[in-house]
């Protein structure tokens, strides 16, 4: 059965703490599951059900995917899902729901991504406070049983979501403490023989193809602007990406200092923190046909692998080789390809695990920017980077596309995609 990807739309990108600091996360999910169904033709009351990924879930917002489809209007009849499998959530929220309907228990799938990494929760862990809290009643919360509630405290430790998911998205015991994603990074670099040159001619590189994609426009079509609250009752139009340097340069780049003593990741050549939120409409073909949808490209295959999480990077060209031998497809058959930069070392080092150089990259891969410049709100990059990429194939009259992409706790996602 052909899976057929209609009504792809994204947000904006924000800066961490930018311009879409104000802006709820299931917010974010209502824009792009609205857009994405009016752009498709697409009455929501006949959608089967929306799977969104998301990698910093809080207690703001739990299943974002529902809350984002009754927050968008919907019938309270559709169902929604979500999932983490941090950086590649995205993506595989649409290849669940591709899956969903080739199975026949779904006819019309939402799928897509959505982050506020600006919003991501401090918390404290309950081991450290609910044997203490709880057994009263409130007069507006109502009964906290013991091990709920809240209580002024000191001497506990508060974490930030976002820096602790680095720590634990493996087992300490087993692998040992990664202190950031950046410590496989830099294990990449250094089995790969990456230099901190190439790394930073990568990431100028990043920077200038996605303030060429915004000068031509090119991201126009696909993105749905977002209304902010401004000063004194205002409302601002937040409607083009926040992240892309136009001061880049390969001197500004040399002058950063690494983060690690002996490495070559910087602040530079790495991925940003962001928000945002993208979803497609997926239907079979004779679903589109009937409707009379035109889409913007078909799902081909997709794969997923694994590897040690203290590397991760060998993920990718294992999901790409799972993509491309379940479609029946050579890496030279693929006309564009997006591989998420976490790192310019990572995707330096995965490029050449899959047998590309910079002379194959430069024309084909990652041609708009990417995690670098574009940034990296983490359960919305591979619905995001999905709909850039359609977009392009569409201008180019492309033929074929591949996004790959790698995660926290040693795992890559690759899908193929036809025009």
């Amino acid at each position: 059965m052909k899976i057929m990807i209609c009504g792809a739309v994204r947000t904006p990108i924000g800066n961490y703490i930018g311009s879409l600091r104000d802006v709820p996360a299931y917010k974010l999910g209502a824009l792009v599951l609205n857009e994405a169904v009016k752009r498709a033709g697409v009455d929501p009351a006949t959608v089967d059900d929306v799977i969104m990924g998301q990698s910093y879930q809080n207690g703001e917002s739990v299943n974002i995917a529902r809350m984002s489809l009754l927050a968008a209007g919907w019938p309270d009849h559709v169902t929604g899902m979500t999932l983490d499998r941090r950086c590649l959530s995205g993506l595989d929220a649409i290849c669940q729901g591709a899956m969903k309907i080739m199975s026949g228990y779904a006819d019309i799938v939402v799928a897509g991504g959505v982050d506020s990494m600006s919003r991501a929760e401090f918390y404290i862990p309950g081991e450290f406070m609910k044997w203490g809290v709880g057994g009263a009643k409130d007069p507006k919360w109502g009964l906290m049983p013991r091990g709920h509630g809240a209580l002024p405290m000191w001497g506990i430790p508060l974490f930030d979501r976002i820096q602790r998911a680095r720590v634990m998205s493996q087992p300490v015991e087993r692998y040992g403490e990664l202190n950031s994603m950046m410590s496989w990074a830099e294990a990449a670099a250094k089995a790969e023989g990456v230099t901190r040159e190439e790394a930073d001619r990568w990431s100028l590189r990043s920077h200038q193809r996605a303030i060429a994609a915004i000068d031509a426009g090119k991201f126009d079509e696909e993105i749905v602007p977002v209304e902010v609250p401004g000063k004194k009752g205002a409302v601002n139009l937040v409607s083009q990406d926040e992240p892309p340097r136009r001061d880049s340069s390969l001197e500004r780049l040399a002058k950063l200092p690494t983060v690690y003593p002996d490495g070559i990741c910087t602040a530079g050549n790495s991925s940003t923190e962001n928000d945002g939120a993208a979803a497609v409409v997926l239907m079979s073909e004779e679903t589109a046909s009937k409707l009379g949808v035109t889409p913007l490209g078909s799902l081909v295959s997709f794969g997923v692998a694994a590897a040690d999480p203290s590397l991760t990077y060998p993920a990718v060209p294992a999901s790409v080789n799972k993509a491309l031998d379940k479609a029946g497809l050579t890496l030279e058959q693929i006309d564009l390809i997006e591989i998420q930069e976490a790192f310019a070392a990572q995707v330096l080092a995965d490029a050449k695990l899959m047998g590309l150089t910079y002379e194959d990259m430069d024309p084909m891969v990652n041609v708009n920017g990417s995690g670098i410049s574009l940034g990296h709100p983490i359960g919305a990059t591979g619905a995001m980077r999905m709909v850039t990429l359609l977009q392009e194939m569409k201008r180019r009259g492309a033929s074929l596309g591949m996004e790959t992409i790698c995660g926290g706790g040693g795992q890559g996602i690759a899908a193929i995609v036809a025009r």
